[in-house]
C-alpha cells in the first residue's frame, strides 16, 4: 500500500485509505499543502465553470508532483475541519471528471485514482479522495476558450506559473527523459550482463514514472514470487494464454531486486529482475528451430519477437498491482546479438510451415530499441493494444508488416 499525501501529513506509514484517516486528520487539524487540498464538495455540473475549476486543480497538482484532492472536507483557515457527505457518486460521475482532466489539459493528465471512503455514523457520510499521480509531461496547461494557463500549487494555494517557471518546467521534462533514458538503457544492460551469449537474446525493461518510494523498503520476498507467478502462469495477451518459461518461484536477492532464474541443463535461458522501486526487467535466450538452416548466433524465433512484449506487460501490471505502483511505465525492448556487427533475422515461417530464406527477409544490423510509454492499469484491452503496437514495431525491423493470428489475439 502506497503512502499517499494524507499519510504523510498524518505521520502514518502506508494503509489502506480509509474513511477513519479523514477524521484523524480533522482531529489532528491538517493543513492543506502542496500536495494535499480539501473540497468542501464535487464539482457541480451545473456550474459552468466547474469544469474549468476541476481540471485546473488537477492541473496545479500534476505541475507540483503529483497530489491529493479530497471532497467531502469543509475548511476552516485551510485546516479540515469537518466532513461534508458527498451525497452523490457514480460511475458516470467519476467517467465525467476524467474527461474533463483528458480534455481540458493538455498534455492530457493520466493514471487519476478516485476512492470513495464511508463513515459508520448513522448517517454513512461519505468522501471521495483522488489521487494525482506525478507525471513526466509537466508543464501541463489548462485551456479554456482560447486562453492558456499552467497553475501550480504554492502551499495551500493555487497560483499561475510565470514564464521563468514554464522555461524550468519544460527544462526538467527533457532532462529526466534523458536521464529516463540512460537509465532504462543501463537496466537493461545489467540484466545480462555476465550472461555467457552464444544465442541472440531479447531484453526488456520498463520503468514507473512514479517510482516506488525508498522508505517504503525492501520488496517482501512473498511478493515478489506473487508476482513472479502471475507472469509464469498465464498470459491473457497470448493466443494459448501461456505464461513465460524459463523461470521459477524461488528469486534470490540482488542489490535491491530479486532475480529469478531457471537453469536447464545448467544453462540460464531466462531471466525476471523485480526491483525495489518498481522497475522490472526480463531477458530470454531466443529459441531454436529444428530447421538445418537455423543459426543460433544470428535467428530469431518469430514467436520470441511476438511473445516478449506480452510477457513484459504481463510483468509491468503484475509489479504495479502488487506493489501500488500508480501512473506510467517507459519501456523500452532490444536484441543483443553474440557478434557484434553480425544481422540479427527474424525467421518467419511460409504458409507451408517452412523457415522463410534469410534472402527473403531483411536483416537487422542495428535494432533500434523499442520505446513507449504504457498505462498499468488500463483494460486488458488496452493493454493487447499496447503489446501488439510493440511486437509490430519489431516485427517491421526485420521486413514484416503484419503480426499474423498464430501467437497473438487479435482481441481480448
Amino acid at each position: 500500500m502506497p503512502i499517499t499525501p494524507l499519510h504523510r501529513a498524518l505521520g502514518h506509514s502506508s494503509s489502506a485509505l480509509e474513511f477513519s484517516l479523514l477524521l484523524k486528520a480533522i482531529e489532528q487539524q491538517v493543513q492543506e499543502r502542496d500536495d494535499l487540498d480539501w473540497k468542501k464538495e464535487l464539482p457541480n455540473r451545473q456550474n459552468p465553470a466547474a469544469s474549468v475549476e476541476f481540471a485546473k486543480d488537477v492541473a496545479a497538482m500534476v505541475n507540483n508532483g503529483g497530489g491529493m484532492i479530497i471532497y467531502g472536507m469543509a475548511e476552516a483557515g485551510s485546516m479540515a475541519d469537518h466532513i461534508e457527505s458527498v451525497t452523490e457518486w457514480d460511475e458516470s460521475i467519476e467517467q465525467r471528471l476524467r474527461s474533463w482532466a483528458y480534455s481540458l489539459i493538455q498534455p492530457p493528465v493520466h493514471g487519476l485514482e478516485f476512492t470513495l471512503v464511508a463513515g459508520e455514523d448513522a448517517g454513512q457520510s461519505r468522501a471521495v479522495i483522488l489521487n494525482i499521480p506525478a507525471s513526466p509531461d509537466t508543464p501541463h496547461f489548462v485551456m479554456q476558450r482560447g486562453s492558456i494557463r499552467a497553475p501550480r500549487r504554492y502551499g495551500s494555494h493555487t497560483v499561475d506559473m510565470n514564464e521563468r517557471d514554464i522555461e524550468q518546467a519544460y527544462r526538467r521534462r527533457f532532462e529526466d527523459r534523458r536521464t529516463a533514458d540512460v537509465s532504462l538503457a543501463q537496466l537493461m544492460e545489467r540484466t545480462v550482463l555476465g550472461i555467457p551469449r552464444s544465442s541472440v537474446w531479447l531484453v526488456a525493461a520498463a520503468q514507473p514514472t512514479r517510482p516506488r518510494p525508498g522508505y517504503a523498503g525492501r520488496i517482501p520476498r512473498d511478493i515478489a514470487q506473487n508476482i513472479l507467478a502471475s507472469l509464469m502462469s498465464s498470459n491473457p495477451f497470448l493466443v494459448d494464454r501461456t505464461g513465460m518459461e524459463n523461470v521459477g518461484l524461488n528469486p534470490r536477492p540482488g542489490y535491491r531486486k530479486w532475480r529469478s532464474t531457471e537453469p536447464s541443463r545448467g544453462e540460464i535461458r531466462g531471466i525476471v529482475d523485480v526491483h525495489d522501486d518498481g522497475s522490472v526487467s526480463l531477458a530470454v535466450k531466443a529459441v531454436e528451430a529444428r530447421d538445418q538452416t537455423w543459426n543460433a548466433a544470428t535467428d530469431v524465433h518469430v514467436m520470441d519477437a511476438q511473445t516478449l512484449p506480452a510477457y513484459l506487460l504481463q510483468l509491468i501490471r503484475a509489479a504495479a498491482d502488487g506493489l501500488s505502483v500508480v501512473g506510467d511505465f517507459q519501456v523500452s525492448i532490444s536484441m543483443v546479438s553474440p557478434i557484434a556487427g553480425h544481422p540479427i533475422f527474424i525467421r518467419t515461417f511460409d504458409q507451408g510451415g517452412h523457415l522463410h530464406d534469410r534472402n527473403d527477409l531483411a536483416p537487422i544490423y542495428d535494432f533500434q530499441p523499442v520505446t513507449a510509454l504504457v498505462e498499468s492499469a488500463g483494460s486488458e484491452a488496452d493493454a493487447l493494444e499496447i503489446v501488439r503496437g510493440l511486437a509490430l514495431d519489431i516485427m517491421n525491423q526485420g521486413g514484416s508488416s503484419a503480426l499474423g493470428s498464430v501467437y497473438l489475439k487479435g482481441k481480448v
